[in-house]
């Protein structure tokens, strides 16, 4: 419940900055979560389709890169660094109302990148397998701030 609760408020603080993490996924659900591994859910809505009434992709690879955000913070990292690489496969489509099964796991933190996976679920039905890598070196030192203040 800690990684839970820990996320929780990762995800919030990226909320709160507005932007288009709010519009696009505001009605993400955390699901639950531990050590490196989240899982997520967000009801397919209207504003979510493309022009030909499927969830657009756009949508699947912005989901890629805050559920490998929210795994690095799962790993209990505060900050979670910046994208370096975003990789989507598109296996299969989502319409609306569908709800939409992320489960998200860091797969390293290094010194300096962070590699996560990202698989994306209507049912057991896979819709799209995602990887993110993320920059993490200033993070570390943005999180051990962070720690030390705390204290």
């Amino acid at each position: 419940m800690a990684t839970l609760n820990h996320c929780k408020k990762v995800w919030t603080n990226f909320l709160s900055a507005g932007g288009f993490d709010m519009q696009a996924l505001a009605g993400l659900k955390l699901v639950s979560a531990s050590k490196g591994s989240i899982l997520c859910e967000l009801d397919v809505g209207k504003e979510h389709l493309n022009r030909l009434g499927g969830c657009h992709g756009g949508l699947l690879s912005t989901i890629v890169d805050i559920g490998g955000s929210l795994a690095i913070a799962a790993e209990d990292m505060h900050a979670t660094g910046v994208s370096t690489d975003l990789n989507v496969s598109f296996i299969s489509g989502a319409r609306l109302g569908d709800k939409l099964t992320i489960d998200s796991r860091c797969d390293k933190v290094g010194g300096t990148l962070a590699y996560t996976s990202v698989e994306i679920k209507v049912g057991d039905k896979l819709v799209a397998l995602g990887r993110h890598t993320k920059f993490v070196r200033l993070a570390h030192e943005q999180n051990a701030k962070m720690k030390k203040a705390s204290e």
